[in-house]
């Protein structure tokens, strides 16, 4: 069954948020991806954050790929260094930009609040790879989920 699990407040804005590289358009056009696990979506889920939804993890299906996979599929793509709203934020598209301008540590971490000695953790974090309208099933290369029980149904739904 579907459910929105998302932020309405930050929803409302993507639709708002131009993008000046790639094939532009705005938030909206894109099926977004976290670059790597324990994303703050999730954590906001977990903690029961998120207005109108208070299941947590336990019902969710999270589907992975990799960038590798677009990029073979030929799927038109951008990706920020950081949250999409904040002004600071940089947007790009080209390949060889995820090596320098991505923080892939703060990506991976483990532990992301703001410190004195580093103000600006959860903003980087929170980059995110965007591909242009459409992601084909093929392109998954991975489902996990939270519970044994939603393990079943995913399992049966693949059989």
């Amino acid at each position: 069954m579907w459910k929105p699990i998302h932020n309405v407040e930050l929803q409302l804005k993507r639709g708002d948020r131009p993008l000046a590289c790639g094939p532009g358009g705005s938030l909206h056009d894109y099926v977004p991806f976290y670059l790597g696990p324990r994303s703050p979506m999730l954590l906001q889920l977990h903690t029961g954050q998120v207005t109108g939804y208070q299941e947590r993890q336990d019902p969710l299906v999270y589907l992975t790929s990799t960038i590798q996979r677009v990029q073979v599929a030929g799927l038109p793509f951008v990706f920020s260094n950081g949250h999409g709203f904040a002004k600071i934020t940089d947007w790009f598209d080209e390949p060889a930009r995820l090596d320098t301008d991505i923080d892939w540590a703060m990506v991976y971490a483990r532990v992301w609040n703001d410190t004195l000695a580093d103000p600006d953790r959860q903003r980087r974090k929170q980059a995110e790879f965007l591909v242009h309208r459409f992601f084909q099933w093929e392109l998954i290369d991975g489902v996990a989920v939270a519970s044994a029980a939603v393990s079943e149904q995913v399992s049966q739904i693949f059989n």
